[in-house]
């Protein structure tokens, strides 16, 4: 994979994940402040190959794939909150949800391995970089892992339009999953069906709702306020 953007690119090579950098030429980016191999290029050349918006730098990395649900159980156990994505196909809204998590302190993002974007250089670019330091697991059966989580004494919390918990009023446990559905057809029934408590932002302008990413910032903040 190949992945560009000042700063996911330098949060990469903090990790010793980069293979091979590659840096327009004029860049501000020093690549001999690393030991890692590179190349550079003429603005038109580096621009035709990694776009406008690469920031001068890219990388190949080697491609990065959801964890095994059952294999990272204890780890995710570990991390403590989790959020859950339901049908998240927008890369940057993907790379954004997992951004403010990181943010917020969650470490853990739950997907469903035929029901997500993959992850891509455009979900590592609008996560700034924090993918790298998320552990994101991918599950064949999304409602049985969340079935095992609440087992382990999870509590869930699902946000939906139609909640009839405001967002000021919930009571988040220390042991929380929040699950985040696509814009256009929210959390499958499936799912919604084993949340504890359904949580609403409430609205006050001419629209009803938030993008996704925008919705996730807002509760991320009170979900992990407390805890």
């Amino acid at each position: 994979m190949i992945i560009h953007g000042r700063n996911t690119v330098e949060e990469a090579l903090k990790l010793d994940m980069v293979k091979l950098l590659h840096v327009k030429v004029n860049s501000t980016f020093d690549p001999k402040r690393y030991t890692v191999e590179y190349r550079t290029y003429g603005s038109k050349e580096f621009e035709h190959f990694f776009g406008q918006e690469a920031q001068g730098v890219a990388a190949d990395i080697k491609d990065i794939e959801p964890k095994n649900f059952d294999k990272a159980f204890d780890k995710i156990i570990e991390n403590g909150p989790v959020v859950i994505l339901d049908r998240i196909f927008d890369p940057h809204n993907y790379g954004a949800i997992i951004r403010a998590a990181n943010c917020f302190g969650v470490k853990t993002v739950m997907v469903g391995f035929d029901k997500q974007s993959p992850v891509t250089a455009a979900v590592c670019k609008a996560s700034s970089g924090t993918i790298f330091h998320t552990l994101v697991v991918g599950a064949v059966n999304t409602a049985t892992a969340l079935k095992k989580l609440k087992d382990a004494g999870y509590k869930v919390y699902a946000a939906d339009v139609n909640g009839q918990t405001a967002l000021k009023d919930a009571a988040f446990d220390p042991k929380s999953i929040l699950i985040m559905g696509s814009e256009g057809k929210g959390i499958r029934p499936a799912l919604l069906e084993l949340a504890d408590t359904h949580v609403k932002i409430p609205m006050r302008g001419d629209i009803d709702s938030l993008n996704v990413a925008q919705s996730a910032a807002v509760i991320l903040y009170e979900f992990t306020r407390n805890l």
